[in-house]
């Protein structure tokens, strides 16, 4: 592995240590916080113990993924397909489930693998393609070439979670000779690589495939490059402000407690061993007896420096989560400020939906169905835009007056948040006649 990638991997680490909270971070031990010079063992799990870690990185993700799935996404799958709505993964995880790892992975790492695929026993006439999953942490090695005119994946190395002879089994994708192909390899104990298994070619209808039915999802788009981990300068903060906790409980063990001092010259038998209302010192004539107590402002300046550090984190977390309208402003106005501060999250919404689209058209073709059928659409309405009555009643009376039609009612009371943004005209025109429910008497009688 090269350099780049041990740092990419020590990076992503930090990130999921971040994310899993106090206990990650502590378990770490001295790869995050290192032990004071001439600090025992022991002295150094209480000094860890102490500390206190500020779980920013956490709180802005469930924030951030609280905005970018404030409404449900519009998923339409062809019938071949459909049954992706409910396992859409090698796990058996719903589409919807999919969706919100890929936002979290995506906004958090800068990188999420999807690979498209059928089930292991085979092809069969009724088989249902699937999508395995793969972390940053996994996708080990990536090589790009030039295939008629455009740069694609040539060469992927996915860690999994296979074992062979108690060895890690590692996935090789390789597009070789314009031909897909997939194979499995381990490394011995001279970390030379060992091929395991059998070279294995998919075919779709009898034949192989000419591409890698692999993506690389970003918050910079589907192209298969490195990126910087979005939330790496928030972890990196947080990791800092912990070793001032660190620091700044100890010190405060040690100093917050008066401690008494004696000076004379005084016998064995008559040093004390009690201190307290209910203990007598019987001392020399001219011993001195007095506190020692902390006057220094050094834990002060501890106090001061963690506070500029929380508030540098909520100042990288604020533009991930500005989501208000100002009192003075529009909702046009509001949307278009929100949409420059939430540009990582508008990246990150585009591209998990570019990625799974693209992978459920190829999906519908290997079935022989619609590829056109087959969608994944997420909200980018990342504030609260629902419509006041007023705005309501002023829809009527412009479906009323022959302006609009019931179709395009329908279509902003969907924008207004009055109607299910998945539901189309129709169907809710359906579902009125079906309830025995007629609404001309309230908006007209006019059909469309």
């Amino acid at each position: 592995m090269s350099k780049h990638w041990d740092r990419l991997q020590a990076q992503y680490h930090l990130i999921r240590d971040c994310l899993d909270g106090e206990d990650a971070v502590k378990d770490q031990g001295q790869l995050y916080v290192p032990k004071p010079e001439g600090m025992s063992a022991q002295n150094y799990t209480h000094y860890l113990d102490r500390a206190c870690f500020y779980g920013a990185p956490e709180m802005t993700l469930r924030a951030l993924v609280g905005l970018a799935l404030r409404k449900d996404p519009v998923i339409k799958l062809p019938p071949r397909l459909e049954p992706m709505r409910l396992n859409a993964t090698y796990e058996n995880a719903p589409m919807q489930v999919l969706v919100e790892d890929m936002v979290r992975e995506v906004a958090t790492m800068g990188r999420f693998g999807i690979l498209l695929d059928f089930p292991a026993d085979g092809a069969s006439a009724n088989a249902v393609p699937h999508i395995s999953t793969f972390q940053a942490e996994t996708i080990e090695d990536f090589s790009t070439g030039f295939v008629d005119g455009r740069k694609v994946l040539t060469r992927v190395h996915l860690a999994s979670d296979e074992q062979w002879e108690d060895s890690d089994v590692t996935y090789e994708l390789i597009l070789e000779a314009g031909v897909y192909q997939f194979r499995r390899f381990i490394r011995d104990q001279h970390k030379t690589r060992v091929d395991v298994g059998e070279n294995h070619i998919p075919t779709i209808n009898g034949k192989p495939l000419d591409y890698i039915p692999f993506l690389m999802v970003s918050h910079e788009g589907l192209r298969p490059e490195h990126v910087s981990p979005p939330f790496l300068s928030l972890c990196k903060v947080a990791i800092s402000h912990f070793k001032n906790s660190a620091d700044r409980e100890h010190a405060i063990f040690l100093t917050a407690s008066p401690t008494p001092w004696v000076a004379g010259s005084i016998p064995a038998n008559k040093v004390p061993t009690q201190i307290g209302s209910g203990a007598v010192w019987t001392l020399p004539e001219g011993t001195e007896v007095g506190m020692l107590e902390f006057t220094g402002a050094g834990v002060a300046a501890m106090k001061e420096i963690m506070e500029e550090k929380s508030e540098t984190m909520i100042s990288l977390g604020a533009r991930m989560l500005s989501s208000t309208v100002n009192r003075n402003e529009t909702l046009g106005t509001a949307t278009q400020r929100t949409r420059s501060e939430l540009a990582l999250l508008h990246g990150v919404v585009v591209s998990v939906e570019a990625g799974l689209n693209r992978l459920l058209r190829l999906a519908a073709e290997w079935v022989g169905d619609d590829p056109d059928a087959a969608s994944v659409s997420l909200s980018r309405d990342f504030i609260e835009s629902a419509m006041e009555p007023k705005m309501i009643e002023q829809q009527m009376k412009l479906y009323l007056s022959g302006v609009i039609s019931r179709a395009t009612l329908h279509e902003n009371l969907q924008k207004g948040e009055i109607v299910r943004a998945d539901r189309s005209w129709e169907d809710e025109r359906d579902m009125i006649d079906e309830d025995g429910g007629d609404i001309s008497p309230i908006i007209g009688t006019r059909e469309l």
